[in-house]
């Protein structure tokens, strides 16, 4: 069998079709280096190529072992996580229903399946290409964070929403995965030599211009986030930059310590100054604070809500509704408002049920924090980074909130608080990282062309 032949079979048992070129390409040169050693020893060159594809082994078994490494993978061990959590969202939608409107599971139904629709869509498209358009993701963010300042606004609960054809979601909750995203390029594309001089005769300062437009553009949807106001998503997506940023450094080989130091030290600074601020100047954020973790210091105040909480957590049964008026009645902030969903679903359902959530939720994070380790594309592996860091601070704030273990938040609990835009965004999110871990064991052989410079 001659070298054309033998590179036709293999491919054949590959199903994976952008593979194919670039595995013949290799292979081709793995008969080459043989054919050469061959010829080297002195064997007649007729004979070279069919003794070198011979050595090489049967074709169909070759292209079988290399099928298998080389074809998408879905993780169905995350998936089957992500489809219980949306299955506790159900349950919830479903013993919220007799307190919403005549539509509300019309609604729900209808949002689910865009949201899976697009999910399944974005599951099969190349995250890689959404890298050439990091400045055009960051400035969808930002125009969608402009809406409510340009008059297509809604104010609840003294928080800018948008509305927009009848549809009234917040900001945020599109731009932050956006702008995570967005910062993701930034940084995956920084590039250590990108220097701009300043001279005179008093100074010279060299800077680096990757370093400047990070920096001005994470601080300012910082900036806008405070705006709206949303101080807890804010936080959030501060902390998802810093975690990005700090793997970043971590890669790095050189100065890793040195320039830890010099990203966390204004960080801190900036921290103790902030905390202290708000001890001398304003005691009454000070008082809500202290009302998240101790509402019976304020229980007609600031603690209200958390007083409710306690009611429904000293009152909670294994299974079953809890004894307290505070889940019989449909009258109290706790069964309306979708920030506090944990806490509703314990009172409703018991401990148990809230439970095996809580424990669904670990499960989650770690499978997601184990993905990231596994890839070695660098842009996926930061987007599953930067989506799952998301994801874990977004369930960790919603459920110690709901349990008085955490500050106050309008933070809601990722697939399973009920909001029509909430889980589209959610479904966008995990189906980016499932798109990543499809090609886990691919080489990435489409042309180069879609991707920008390294």
């Amino acid at each position: 069998m001659d070298t054309k032949n033998f590179l036709n079979e293999v491919c054949k048992e590959i199903k994976y079709q952008p593979a194919r070129k670039p595995i013949a390409e290799e292979l081709k040169m793995h008969i080459q280096d043989i054919k050469e050693d061959y010829v080297s020893s002195g064997m007649p060159e007729k004979e070279v190529e069919e003794k070198a594809v011979s050595q090489m082994g049967v074709a169909e078994e070759i292209g079988k072992k290399l099928n298998k490494i080389h074809r998408p993978k879905l993780d169905w061990q995350l998936l089957i996580l992500v489809i219980i959590l949306i299955g506790f969202g159900v349950v919830v939608s479903i013993l919220k229903k007799s307190i919403m409107n005549y539509n509300y599971i019309g609604n729900i139904i209808v949002y689910m399946l865009i949201g899976i629709v697009l999910g399944i869509c974005i599951y099969f498209f190349d995250y890689r290409k959404m890298r050439k358009y990091t400045n055009i993701i960051y400035l969808i963010a930002t125009i969608i964070m402009f809406l409510p300042i340009i008059g297509l606004d809604a104010l609840i609960n003294g928080v800018k929403w948008v509305r927009i054809f009848g549809i009234t979601f917040m900001p945020c909750t599109i731009a932050v995965p956006l702008y995570l995203i967005a910062f993701i390029g930034f940084i995956v594309d920084y590039k250590n030599d990108n220097i701009i001089k300043i001279q005179n005769e008093q100074f010279n300062i060299s800077l680096n211009k990757d370093f400047i437009k990070i920096l001005v553009l994470g601080i300012f949807s910082l900036i806008l986030m405070l705006y709206i106001p949303s101080v807890a998503n804010a936080t959030i997506l501060g902390c998802a930059y810093l975690v990005i940023t700090t793997v970043k450094i971590l890669q790095n080989k050189e100065h890793k310590i040195k320039k830890l130091i010099i990203l966390y030290a204004p960080i801190l600074t900036f921290a103790v100054i902030f905390v202290t601020t708000i001890i001398f100047t304003s005691p009454y954020r000070l008082n809500r604070i202290k009302a998240s973790f101790f509402p019976e210091t304020d229980p007609d105040g600031s603690g209200y809500v958390g007083m409710l909480q306690k009611e429904v957590l000293e009152n909670a049964k294994l299974i079953g509704q809890a004894d307290t008026r505070v889940i019989s009645s449909d009258e109290y902030v706790i069964s309306r408002e979708s920030n506090y969903t944990f806490i509703y679903l314990l009172g409703k359902t018991g401990i148990l049920f809230s439970g095996i959530l809580v424990l669904t939720i670990i499960l989650t994070s770690i499978k997601l924090i184990l993905n990231a380790k596994h890839i070695k594309e660098k842009y996926g592996k930061f987007l599953i980074i930067g989506l799952s860091t998301l994801y874990i601070f977004q369930s960790i704030a919603s459920v110690l909130m709901n349990i008085n273990m955490g500050i106050a938040t309008n933070i809601n609990l990722p697939f399973v608080t009920y909001g029509g835009v909430y889980f589209i965004v959610n479904m966008i999110n995990i189906a980016i990282i499932f798109s990543v871990y499809r090609r886990k064991n691919i080489n990435l052989f489409e042309n180069e062309s879609i991707l920008s410079k390294e």
